[in-house]
């Protein structure tokens, strides 16, 4: 994969990213209880920590990262996406926030498919593990504390 190409892939993600640090800190000023705040709170810090990494994130070292598999729970797949209100009650903004996630994983899987560059296959594997992992955590927040 040429540098060029990569950079794009990288600040497209980064601007992902940056997309949603701002709906988690949104959604964390909505709620009303502050478990609720924090959970929120954490995932816009890890979404923050998702940007520094793509920043310094380099071709070579693509190559060597490790791809997990993480379980997909599949509670997303049956709902309906929303528009983010302020008056949003906390399941809804779960609700919203596994979409957001799951359309990610869709997207980077999408891009990852037609791909022939092992080393942009594998970067596109590594921004669908990283997004996984979110949809995964959310879905079982909501398997916890809504559905149970």
């Amino acid at each position: 994969m040429n540098e060029k190409d990569f950079q794009e892939v990288i600040q497209f993600a980064i601007e992902r990213e940056i997309e949603s640090v701002d709906f988690y800190t949104k959604a964390s000023r909505v709620v009303k209880f502050s478990g609720s705040k924090e959970l929120f709170l954490d995932f816009a810090k890890e979404e923050q920590g998702h940007r520094k990494l793509l920043e310094n994130i380099h071709m070579e070292r693509v190559g060597q990262t490790r791809i997990e598999t993480i379980p997909n729970l599949r509670i997303s797949d049956y709902m309906v996406d929303a528009e983010f209100r302020p008056e949003m009650p906390y399941a809804d903004i779960l609700r919203m926030a596994m979409k957001r996630e799951e359309r990610s994983i869709q997207l980077y899987h999408d891009l990852k498919e037609p791909v022939q560059d092992e080393d942009l296959k594998k970067l596109f594997s590594f921004l669908v593990q990283e997004e996984t992992k979110h949809k995964y955590r959310l879905e079982k927040v909501y398997d916890d504390e809504i559905l149970k």
